[in-house]
Parts: C-alpha cells; sequence; structure tokens
C-alpha cells in the first residue's frame, strides 16, 4: 500500500483511546483532521501527553485540547469525509510553524504530477480578502480537476495569468511559452501553439505560472462545429445580477419547453452563462446563429426594458446584454470551475436550475466555498457531454 504524508500539528490527547489528536488549517481556519496510534516511541508519547496536559486550554468526555505548536511528520492511507485514515506517526517536525501545516499543502504534497513539474514562491499572496496564497489556488485546481478537466481537455486554451496577484498587472496567453516543461501538449493553429490542458500536471503547472482564468472554444481540437450552444447573460454590474437570474428563468421556460437540456453556471463575473449540450456537433456556427438571434430577440421583444442586444455598452443603459454573438469560432468562454481575476475569488461554478432563483448570490461561490460544496454534492454538470439535444434540429430547420 502506498501511503501519503503531511505535515500536521498536534491538538490534544484523547485518554480512552490513547490516541494523539492532529490538526491542520484550511484557508486560514483550523481543523481537526484525525488521530495516531501508532508510530511514536513509548517514552516520546509520554512526553508529549505531558506536554498536551500542561498546555492544556479544555478538556472534553475524556479529551485534553492544547493550541497548536508541535509539529508532527504522520503518514496515512486517505483522506475520507475529511479525516485521515489509517494514520501513523513518522517524526516530530521541529523546524517549520504549526501556520505552515496547512490542508493546501497536504493536497499539493499527495497530487501524483510529472516528475518534471516543480511548484515555486507558494506563500505569494494572490487574494487579499479572503486570504489566498499561491498554494490556495494550486490546491483549489487539484481538487477540482476531476469536475474542471473535461472542458478542457480536448480543447484548445487561452489563459489569463496574474503574475503578481490579481492586484497587479494581467495578461493574456495563447502561445505555449518556451519554457514549458516536455508534458504540456501544444497543437498549431493559425501560427500559435496554443496549450491543450490534458491532465493534471498541465493544469498545475499553469496554476504555478499563475494563470488564474482559463477560456475555452466551443468546439474541440480537430473540428470546425461547436460542441456546446453558450448563452452569456451579461448585467450592465454586479448590483444588477437579478437581471442575469430573470434572463436565466425565462430561457429555461424556453427551453424545457423546447426540450433542450441545459446547465447554468456563474461566470464568476457578474452574470450567468447557460450551456447547451451537442454531443454529435451536428451543426455549423451558422446555423447555432440562427438559434441564438432568434431567442435572444424573442427574449428583447418580451422585456424590452430588461434586456438588449445593443453591441455598444454606451446604447445599452441598465440593461442585461444578451450576448448570443460571442458563441462563434474563434471566440471563447470561461470554463466551468476556473477561478476568476476578481477581488473576492469568485469561481465560474455550475448550479443546479433548483439554484437560479431570486436568493441566488454568485458571491457565495469562492474558491473556499465551491471546494466545500463539492463535497457535498455530485458535479451539476455531470453527464454533459453525452447530451445531442436532438429536439435542436427541427427548430433549426425551421428557422432556416
Amino acid at each position: 500500500m502506498h501511503m501519503k504524508s503531511g505535515s500536521f500539528f498536534i491538538l490534544g490527547y484523547r485518554q480512552k483511546t490513547d490516541e494523539i489528536i492532529i490538526g491542520i488549517t484550511k484557508y486560514n481556519e483550523i481543523i481537526e483532521i484525525g488521530s495516531f496510534l501508532q508510530g511514536i516511541a513509548k517514552q516520546e508519547k509520554a512526553l508529549l501527553i505531558q506536554t498536551i496536559t500542561n498546555n492544556q486550554i479544555k478538556k472534553l468526555a475524556g479529551t485534553v485540547y492544547t493550541n497548536p505548536g508541535i509539529c508532527a511528520e504522520v503518514h496515512f492511507e486517505k483522506i475520507e469525509n475529511g479525516q485521515v485514515q489509517n494514520a501513523t506517526f513518522a517524526r516530530f517536525n521541529f523546524d517549520i510553524d504549526w501556520q505552515q501545516c496547512t490542508w493546501q499543502q497536504l493536497v499539493i504534497r499527495n497530487t501524483p504530477v510529472d516528475p518534471e513539474l516543480k511548484f515555486t514562491n507558494l506563500d505569494k499572496v494572490i487574494w487579499e480578502d479572503p486570504l489566498i496564497h499561491k498554494d490556495g489556488l494550486l490546491s483549489y485546481l487539484a481538487e477540482i480537476s476531476p469536475y474542471m478537466l473535461p472542458f478542457l481537455q480536448n480543447r484548445i486554451l487561452t489563459v489569463i495569468r496574474y503574475p503578481n496577484g490579481i492586484n497587479g498587472e494581467s495578461f493574456f496567453q495563447k502561445n505555449c511559452p518556451d519554457y514549458a516543461p516536455s508534458f504540456v501538449t501544444t497543437i498549431e493553429k493559425e501560427g500559435t501553439d496554443f496549450v491543450v490542458c490534458k491532465d493534471i500536471s498541465t493544469l498545475l503547472w499553469l496554476g504555478n505560472q499563475l494563470a488564474i482564468e482559463y477560456h475555452t472554444p466551443f468546439q474541440a481540437i480537430h473540428e470546425q462545429q461547436p460542441l456546446e450552444i453558450v448563452f452569456d447573460l451579461d448585467p450592465p454590474s454586479r448590483d444588477s445580477f437579478h437581471l442575469a437570474i430573470k434572463a436565466a428563468m425565462e430561457l429555461r421556460k424556453i427551453f424545457d419547453g423546447f426540450n433542450i437540456v441545459s446547465f447554468p453556471k456563474l461566470s464568476g463575473s457578474k452574470g450567468i452563462q447557460i450551456h447547451i449540450p451537442i454531443a454529435d456537433r451536428r451543426f455549423t456556427y451558422d446555423e447555432t446563429r440562427l438559434f441564438t438571434s432568434f431567442i435572444a430577440q424573442y427574449l428583447v421583444q418580451q422585456f424590452p426594458d430588461d434586456f438588449t442586444i445593443e453591441r455598444f455598452k454606451k446604447n445599452r443603459g441598465n440593461r442585461l446584454y444578451l450576448d448570443y454573438v460571442q458563441h462563434a469560432e474563434g471566440k471563447t468562454i470561461i470554463c466551468p470551475y476556473s477561478t476568476r481575476g476578481k477581488a473576492d475569488a469568485t469561481v465560474a461554478a455550475p448550479l443546479y436550475w433548483e439554484e437560479v432563483n431570486e436568493h441566488l448570490d454568485l458571491t457565495d461561490y469562492t474558491i473556499p466555498s465551491v471546494l466545500e460544496r463539492m463535497e457535498k454534492i455530485t458535479c451539476p454538470m455531470a453527464g454533459f457531454f453525452e447530451h445531442t439535444n436532438d429536439s435542436l434540429t427541427e427548430i433549426i430547420e425551421k428557422l432556416q
């Protein structure tokens, strides 16, 4: 059995079972993460228990608790329900401060990646409030990768990098840099070497380069026809987010009426995006444009005071822009689960339709909260690539 390992701090002693309780910080909060019984010499354990007892802060039901301070290297089999399983003491770690024993470092350390990948400057501050360091970005990408990679792995990628954190300058990167490691796959398109993010090593390499935003086209590599239709519901500001909710709910009624399967997600910025899968890629962009323009124009006719298809911002007033023009060859959309270069660390989080209501608040969907959410639910976009939405054929034929 391959054991994992990590640095933890001592939190207490459970007298009934003779176990030492260990903890870790997770996004700046102290959490209990398990306990160990094995691996520690009798004399060392007696001394440790004495130290815990002498520095106890509380005693509950035969368990003595102490403040974080002493750190230890611990081996374990796996993490299940937020707790390390079959933990074994390896050694004390007096070289580190207890605040360095983080969930983020634990995730990074135990994520299998290509040996060529080396992480740097893990303590660099990327977001200030909530306080998230570079290790927080990388551990988020590692944990979210099973849900995010399916939307990245067969498309070319454009990223936005923030080398000095989100308050510093940012730039778009399409071309893969010369110094990219050998495991990074690229594809040449119109003179540009695009990265294709096929695996977790590539995703974490991009994260280490402080790629915060991940934008993908609507079609797969080597294909001209889209594998999805996306409606981008773009209110003038976050203060007008209620318009995005209204537009999404109206679109849902239309799509349900046409028997079209659709998936809402937050943009992570100020709006909502509705994804409609076309698994068999049977339409051209010109054909999908017939559908998107028809739907957008219909909504504007129904709600002229709320929605617009006016391309010039200055002419939109306080109305939400139904951006159907964005769905075209050469254009991109933010990838599901991508982080955003916004001050509050919001995420382009997929939603269940039931969650799209007047109580929806995009600031509830941040790096820490989305990870917590995914421990409790299945991905709202699971099965996305299986839907062909056959009813679209008849609609588009009628519009031609």
